[in-house]
């Protein structure tokens, strides 16, 4: 019996995969800068394909759009001491260089950039279009160093020229003040002494030669550049000791807080996205870089040879086994060029899906719009399996209004809340990150701490939980942090 049970046959239910379906499996994941390595490496082995050269590769199309409404759906020499001592670059000297004309490519590093990280602090505040509109224009006039290179009348007047938008100098003030208060502290500064003010005045629980240190900045920078110390204790009615202690404490601010920002990823790899996300007036529109859709097509020379080959009605061997090679490599050929075509619309089907579904976030770019997704909400509405939206998502960069990102970063679970809703864990994560920007950095909170403060907020977790969500955004332990404040 035992022997009859080991000969029986076991019967599975399998799928079996054709040769084309693997080969769009494989291309799917593949980003569109590692694709085109990968067709040009195909090109070389196929001599029956070959690139039409005539085509633009560097357009966009297949253009969607979605319905919002559709429910389906200046200083200059100053030498406070050596710390302070710089390459006598003024950053008001770029006044009239107007950075935003300049023509942008569309590369972008893995990593955030400095511009992206001011980009996405700026966009999850409570802001209206207007001031989403003013703040953006700012923020892209700020240097690598963190200093706004041009001055606001001016960023004013570019907008009315090239957007029709009037802006006040109220509004362009107030827009200002919101971006000094971005992080790191002294960003979007005019000038030296603005940034170490600002500096100065987001430390918490200001002790006594903070207090002064302030004052020397806010109301007696002259005499600070010029290094009149006397007449700096005589005014401020202080002794040596608390001078020195107060310039220690400006030693150790930050003059240029944007300082390496923007290098600090130079050597990363540099991407194309994917896909580009527009707000056109309140309707979203996406479409996919051309370069997802290569010009390839089969080389005209050997089709035409394989053509009077398959004429003849006798061939030599030599000639039968030149038309077998090149009917194998047409055939392959072929195959890549469908399945680039099936994979180009795959991928749109699939971005055209995701937008719809986090439509309201594409449209303000505020992370409280982020809708819970998984993989099986998208499967659901593109008839795809789910390991198929995985492999879309995979390595692929999404150009939007407010910063490009990764689309699996769009993929989130939900965190429940006390009163039973349904929040993306990008809004447990900002609410963490807030949290601990605005603790006591001489006293960090603990984990447990954290815990509570969250569940004030609403979202119930245990001081695990929490601690994994704050390790997976690079933070270190309160323990950590204090050290890191001490040190610095």
């Amino acid at each position: 019996m035992a022997a009859l049970n080991s000969q029986r046959q076991k019967m599975k239910m399998q799928q079996k995969l054709t040769p084309q379906q693997l080969l769009l499996m494989r291309l799917l994941q593949l980003p569109v800068t590692t694709l085109e390595q990968r067709i040009k490496e195909e090109v070389e082995k196929n001599p029956m394909l070959e690139v039409n050269e005539m085509e633009p590769q560097d357009q966009y199309d297949s253009t969607d759009r979605v319905d919002p409404n559709d429910e389906d759906g200046d200083f200059r020499g100053i030498d406070i001491d050596e710390y302070y001592d710089d390459d006598d670059y003024s950053y008001r000297e770029r006044l009239e260089k107007d950075r935003n004309i300049e023509e942008r490519q569309m590369d972008y590093s893995d990593s955030e950039s400095f511009t992206e990280s001011l980009m996405r602090q700026y966009n999850l505040r409570n802001l209206t279009e207007r001031e989403r509109t003013i703040g953006n224009e700012i923020i892209g006039s700020i240097d690598g160093s963190g200093y706004l290179g041009r001055d606001i009348q001016i960023i004013a007047n570019d907008m009315a020229f090239r957007a029709g938008i009037e802006v006040t100098d109220e509004e362009m003030g107030k827009v200002l003040k919101e971006i000094q208060s971005l992080d790191p502290a002294g960003v979007g500064a005019r000038n030296l002494q603005e940034c170490l003010s600002l500096q100065l005045h987001r430390i918490q629980n200001p002790d006594e030669d903070t207090k002064i240190a302030t004052s020397i900045v806010d109301k007696h920078f002259n005499q600070l550049t010029n290094k009149h110390y006397a007449s700096l204790m005589t005014a401020l009615k202080i002794d040596e000791k608390q001078l020195n202690r107060a310039l220690a404490t400006i030693r150790r601010l930050n003059p240029k807080p944007g300082w390496g920002r923007e290098d600090e990823h130079k050597g990363a790899h540099y991407i194309i996205p994917d896909f580009i996300v527009s707000n056109e007036g309140g309707q979203l529109a996406f479409s996919l870089s051309d370069r997802n859709r290569p010009k390839l097509q089969l080389n005209s020379e050997y089709t035409e040879m394989m053509q009077q080959l398959s004429g003849q009605n006798k061939l030599k061997n030599s000639e039968r086994e030149t038309l077998q090679f090149i009917k194998s490599k047409t055939e392959a050929a072929q195959w890549l060029i469908n399945t680039l075509e099936q994979r180009y619309e795959t991928l749109a089907t699939t971005m055209g899906a995701i937008v719809k579904y986090q439509q309201a976030y594409f449209l303000s770019g505020d992370t409280a719009d982020l809708r819970p997704m998984r993989l099986k909400d998208i499967a659901q509405l593109t008839g795809y399996d789910e390991s198929t939206i995985s492999r879309v998502a995979n390595e692929k960069y999404v150009q939007t209004n407010f910063g490009t990102f990764l689309l699996k970063n769009l993929f989130s679970k939900a965190v429940a809340t006390e009163q039973g809703e349904a929040l993306a864990t990008e809004h447990l994560k900002e609410a963490l990150r807030q949290i601990i920007d605005n603790e006591d950095k001489r006293n960090p909170l603990t984990d447990e701490a954290i815990t509570e403060m969250l569940s004030k907020l609403g979202f119930i977790l245990s001081r695990r939980t929490v601690t994994k969500y704050r390790e997976s955004m690079d933070i270190p332990s309160g323990r950590m942090r204090k050290e890191l404040n001490t040190n610095h």
